[in-house]
């Protein structure tokens, strides 16, 4: 039966929603809303750990940082230490311990004596230091006994070889010696006068390899020998 409502249309009756579309509209409300309300959650929970997580780094950024100056502040004083221990080691090493040279000194010239290998004695040592741009050296004066000159050459030898005496130098120059006549009321009456010097170390910034010793005495042959 088809039924005719004649109200005017403000007095009419609104139609009732169906109960399938109240259920519709409710579920996709609450899934709406529940999805909105989830997602702030996740964003203001995710926020707030990103937010703790980097006041813990700034944290530790600040507790970090006076103690990488301090750090960097010890690695510098290392290499300050490093490079005065460095200067000190050079210069020990570098240092001669001249009453060694002196024992040793001694020792050569007194050595083998009664064998004949060397009868020398010493006239004078000369010590120059030399200068910053110079290097010192040793200046050695002596006799041998008799006309022979191996009663020096034989001595200048055990000193260049003496691992105590030739330790720190850089080269011994060659000696150079003539005869003396002397005096005739000792045996033999002649001597042999010598001299020969010791250099050190040269002063200058760049190393330079130890010269080579000569490898035999230059001397002054007496006439007639």
């Amino acid at each position: 039966m088809i039924s005719i409502n004649l109200l005017p249309e403000e007095l009419r009756r609104n139609s009732r929603t169906s109960p399938k579309a109240l259920a519709v509209l409710f579920v996709v409300s609450v899934v709406s809303f529940g999805s909105a309300g989830f997602c702030g959650f996740l964003w203001f929970n995710v926020k707030s750990d990103r937010e703790a997580r980097v006041n813990i780094a700034q944290e530790q950024l600040d507790g970090y940082t006076p103690r990488a100056k301090y750090a960097d502040l010890l690695s510098k004083e290392k290499s300050e230490f490093d490079k005065r221990n460095k200067t000190i080691g050079e210069i020990a090493a570098s240092r001669i311990v001249w009453t060694r040279k002196c024992d040793r000194l001694s020792e050569v010239v007194n050595k083998d004596v009664t064998q004949g290998r060397h009868k020398v004695w010493l006239t004078s040592i000369d010590v120059n230091t030399g200068s910053d741009t110079k290097a010192g050296n040793i200046r050695i004066s002596g006799y041998g006994a008799g006309k022979n000159i191996d009663n020096y050459a034989n001595f200048y030898e055990d000193l260049k070889n003496d691992p105590v005496f030739a330790a720190g130098f850089s080269e011994f120059t060659a000696p150079s010696g003539k005869v003396d006549e002397g005096d005739t009321n000792v045996e033999p009456p002649e001597k042999v006068e010598f001299k020969f010097e010791v250099n050190m170390p040269s002063k200058d910034t760049k190393k330079k390899s130890p010269a080579k010793a000569a490898a035999k005495p230059a001397t002054d042959k007496p006439a007639g020998s």
